[in-house]
């Protein structure tokens, strides 16, 4: 039985998943995907580009269904159909138009040791060029508990997942098992990627695709509960935030990693957590291409995740993701609540502080997109 068949057949028009979706508003959606997967009608490019992919309505689905399954094969059926679009390609490490390295073209890139060792941090491309908080703390802490570490950073190293899930499968499998044979190389026995998207492609993807790994693969989030536990990292400042811990959608319902984020940071002196499970947790807009293809709509999600910390007495947000942290960051621009990355955060408690340009941050990826695909138009945020 095939995806489309399966679940015609399972669907019992509930509603539910639209409960839940901040994206679709009726039920047609299901109609036109399965006309589309079927060949039996075409489809609006706006029924498939409006996917967060946030997995939501999945947990909302008595069946377990949702409207997600179905949008991975229509967009990869698309692309097939149609080629890859400037939107598309933005993250290949092959393209001209590829986001990061406009991104280079116009800021200092940090430089990480590069040797071998065994412990390998992952940055990721966002952790490498938007979002370097999450790496500078994440390093900072790794070098603090005096573990042997390497970082493999930079474009040539891109896990390919983010281009596979707008529909182009080729980084994927090229730059797989060149990954992990550099990971291999530098005598890794653990590999900790900060992407929740990354963690995926390592965890889940390279595995099927290139064989089983011979190395732990580990969340930063993850790592640093680890380090705690053992004593490695101890945490020596107070921090007195109410905080509400955003769970990034790739992480906590892609891949089921929510509890060690929020036993980090009940470790932490003077720290309040305000929501001890991911019950009612939400997305922040960023995902399935949402943020460059409906800058504004993607943006006023995120900003409904300020309201939820609001509703709790939360002074600060804490996220776990560099897609999550650039979209709730650029929402916040005029919000009192504060936002942290979760080892940025953890680095503070332990005396490092990690300097942040927001605002610039934000400008250059605006003016990346602007570079990258033709007729991008900023986010409203008035």
């Amino acid at each position: 039985m095939n995806i489309v068949e399966e679940h015609r057949e399972k669907c019992t028009r509930c509603g539910q998943c639209l409960e839940v979706c901040s994206r679709y508003e009726d039920l047609g959606v299901l109609d036109r995907l399965y006309g589309y997967l079927d060949g039996s009608s075409n489809i609006d490019s706006e029924s498939l580009l409006r996917c967060l992919t946030c997995g939501l309505c999945i947990s909302a689905c008595p069946e377990n269904l949702g409207i997600k399954p179905l949008i991975s094969p229509s967009r990869q059926k698309w692309v097939n159909e149609n080629g890859l679009s400037e939107r598309q390609t933005m993250v290949d490490p092959e393209s001209e138009n590829n986001l990061f390295k406009k991104i280079s073209e116009m800021d200092e890139i940090p430089e990480y040791i590069d040797r071998p060792g065994s412990v390998v941090y992952f940055p990721g491309c966002a952790g490498t060029y938007i979002n370097k908080v999450m790496a500078q703390a994440s390093v900072a802490l790794l070098e603090k508990a005096g573990v042997d570490y390497t970082v493999l950073s930079g474009l040539e190293y891109c896990c390919g997942a983010v281009s596979a899930g707008a529909g182009d499968q080729g980084p994927i499998c090229k730059h797989g098992q060149k990954n992990i044979d550099e990971i291999r190389k530098r005598g890794a026995k653990v590999l900790i990627t900060a992407c929740p998207g990354c963690f995926k492609a390592f965890k889940d993807i390279y595995p099927r695709m290139f064989g089983k790994l011979d190395f732990e693969v580990l969340q930063v989030s993850q790592y640093l509960d680890r380090l705690l536990k053992e004593g490695r990292l101890t945490p020596e400042n107070a921090l007195k935030f109410r905080v509400f811990y955003h769970d990034p959608c790739h992480l906590t319902r892609g891949m089921g990693v929510y509890t060690e984020a929020r036993d980090v940071l009940e470790k932490i002196p003077g720290t309040g957590l305000a929501n001890k499970t991911p019950e009612g947790s939400a997305c922040c807009g960023f995902g399935g291409g949402v943020r460059v293809n409906y800058p504004s709509e993607s943006i006023s999600v995120a900003s409904d995740r300020f309201r939820a910390a609001e509703k709790l007495g939360c002074d600060a947000i804490i996220t776990n993701c560099g897609g999550c942290m650039q979209n709730l960051a650029e929402a916040g621009k005029n919000e009192k609540i504060k936002i942290f990355d979760l080892a940025e955060y953890l680095a503070l408690a332990c005396g490092i502080k990690i300097e942040r340009e927001d605002r610039r941050m934000i400008e250059l990826v605006n003016r990346a997109y602007n570079l990258c695909v033709p007729g991008y138009k900023e986010p409203d945020l008035s």
